[in-house]
């Protein structure tokens, strides 16, 4: 299975919300890294019906991961530096800034647990409050969850964790297995809660055109 670089979206249940976002992430067309422009792929919408309910909306920059379509010339993802890796992130986040009627959003690799409302919910009430890097929430979630001043202003209506970065993973002789790899470098970008390991496998209900 690829893993890859990616920002992931909770739109709710905004099909609207979703569609216009799609729109500006096929006006933005690419992510430069190193110079050259890598086109950011379509983006993929799924409508999730358990264990939680929302429409799932990540975009990635092509060849940016492990196991997927083959990279573009000279940009083997093995070579890209963890700060070239959060330059990345910071144009995906730059990307977000553009969107509106979303729940949660978080760049990272394959971080698409991190997004779910009702579980970071049910940590919250088990008294473990979300921290992950870079997550940016709506205001309503920060007020309902009490969360501190360490979550500052993003874009009106949201706050979120100032992303400090992400770290590249290099497979190696030792550890083929990209998704074991992928794994570790999300547990060092983001402190992967217990109760996240257990989360369920969600099932996508619908795929709709973004």
């Amino acid at each position: 299975m690829a893993v890859i670089f990616e920002l992931v979206v909770n739109f709710g249940a905004d099909e609207e919300a979703a569609g216009a976002a799609a729109e500006r992430v096929r006006r933005a067309g690419h992510v430069g890294v190193r110079g050259v422009p890598v086109p950011l792929g379509e983006p993929y919408v799924t409508k999730l019906t358990r264990p939680s309910a929302y429409i799932e909306f990540s975009v990635h920059p092509h060849g940016i991961g492990y196991g997927g379509p083959g990279p573009k010339p000279d940009l083997d993802p093995r070579s890209l530096t963890s700060d070239e890796i959060t330059r990345i992130g910071h144009r995906l986040y730059d990307l977000l800034r553009n969107f509106s009627g979303y729940r949660a959003a978080i760049v990272g690799w394959d971080p698409e647990s991190l997004v779910d409302v009702d579980d970071l919910e049910a940590d919250w009430r088990a008294g473990d409050p979300p921290g992950y890097n870079g997550l940016v929430l709506a205001d309503d979630l920060c007020d309902r969850w009490k969360l501190g001043p360490e979550w500052s202003a993003f874009e009106p209506g949201y706050r979120w964790l100032p992303y400090s970065g992400s770290k590249n993973f290099r497979l190696s002789r030792a550890d083929p297995d990209p998704r074991r790899s992928a794994a570790l470098s999300r547990h060092a970008n983001h402190p992967v809660r217990a109760t996240a390991a257990r989360k369920p496998l969600r099932q996508p209900h619908e795929q709709f055109p973004a």
